[in-house]
């Protein structure tokens, strides 16, 4: 008789803890408050909860047909508020959401992680397995903390015993851990066994899953149409984008060629190749060419400069101000350093070749 009991007991609560899905599972009218930190140091499925993060309010999307496809967690209160904060999108191609409509979780496609709602708690939990029924561990929790309301979010107190506690152990002399308390709804989370309580979920939504009718299971493609379709229009939107770009690329050639054919552009630019052939001609009678017609690399500068000169490879050519001597300078290295000394032969006489080029043999 006792069997039978404990069986029917089980029984109602697998019924009781898998009616709800993903969605209906959610409030988007409560806040939740963000733990960051959730910790089973001993394995047995009993989580450190700790490091409080942001006040958020849950958005969901829903297709026409009523199918969830796409949660957010968005920040209500402090500074961030309005700040995305976790979430999936099953229409994305990044993530899946399938089982409608007993759906149980939505998964980052990439490292498997997913979002399972269960009562008052929306967990992100590591891995999930392909068949949605294990995983790795928790990486965060949002715990519902009631209706939302305009009031900061406070710090958590500490009682005296907690203050000493910092500090020290009684008679240890060691530093201890403070119990911060985070409120009933956190103690409440903390004292449960999550590794059940979020495996017993999944189990019993799998097996929800697993029995729908032809009918039911009709839900996940129209998930996966509206996947196909969000496919499709992003690259429509992306080949709009391009048709736009190159449209206004094709009218602004077009403007400039309409400028170019004016007369007056074109005596502009008449102008300007004029003037730079003027200053071409002029710099030309500025500037001689000087080739190195040996054998081996020099160097040129005015007399007597001990800088280093213009350095002219063998059988190549360099240009020199026409108005100044040019000598071959003098190389020498010492304790690793090079000095250079313009006291050689003049290897050209200023203004005696402008515009010219002469031979250094």
């Amino acid at each position: 008789m006792k069997k039978t009991i404990l069986v029917i007991v089980l029984l109602v609560s697998t019924v009781t803890i898998a009616q709800n899905n993903l969605f209906s599972n959610i409030s988007t009218t409560d806040h939740y408050q963000e733990y960051k930190s959730v910790i089973d140091a001993d394995g047995d499925g009993l989580y450190d909860i700790t490091d409080r993060g942001s006040v958020v309010k849950f958005k969901l999307k829903h297709l026409p047909t009523g199918e969830g496809y796409a949660i957010s967690a968005i920040a209500d209160l402090g500074r961030n508020k309005g700040d995305y904060i976790n979430g999936g999108n099953a229409v994305d191609a990044n993530y899946q959401c399938v089982g409608y409509p007993f759906e149980s979780y939505i998964k980052n496609k990439s490292n498997n992680n997913a979002l399972v709602a269960i009562g008052d708690y929306v967990f992100y939990i590591k891995n999930i397995s392909q068949d949605g029924t294990s995983y790795n561990g928790v990486s965060c929790v949002y715990i519902n903390v009631g209706i939302a309301s305009n009031k900061t979010q406070k710090k958590p107190k500490m009682s005296s015993l907690q203050m000493v506690k910092m500090f020290t152990s009684r008679g240890s002399g060691k530093v201890a851990k403070p119990e911060i308390d985070y409120g009933k709804e956190h103690k409440t989370l903390q004292s449960q066994n999550l590794d059940k309580m979020i495996t017993d979920y999944l189990i019993a939504m799998k097996t929800k899953q697993d029995n729908r009718t032809a009918t039911q299971k009709q839900s996940d493609n129209k998930i996966l149409k509206a996947k196909e379709e969000e496919v499709v229009a992003k690259k429509e939107s992306k080949n709009a984008e391009k048709t736009a770009r190159d449209a206004e690329w094709a009218e602004a050639k077009r403007y400039n060629d309409s400028v170019r054919a004016t007369p007056k552009h074109k005596d502009l630019e008449r102008r300007k190749r004029l003037n730079e052939s003027n200053y071409q001609g002029a710099k030309a009678q500025n500037i001689v060419t000087l080739r190195n017609n040996s054998r081996s690399d020099i160097y040129v500068s005015k007399s007597g400069s001990r800088n280093r000169g213009t350095k002219i490879s063998a059988g190549s050519t360099a240009s020199w101000d026409c108005d100044y001597d040019a000598h071959l300078q003098t190389v020498s290295k010492s304790g690793g350093s090079t000095s250079y000394r313009g006291n050689g032969r003049r290897v050209y006489s200023k203004n005696s070749g402008c515009g010219n080029t002469i031979s250094i043999n």
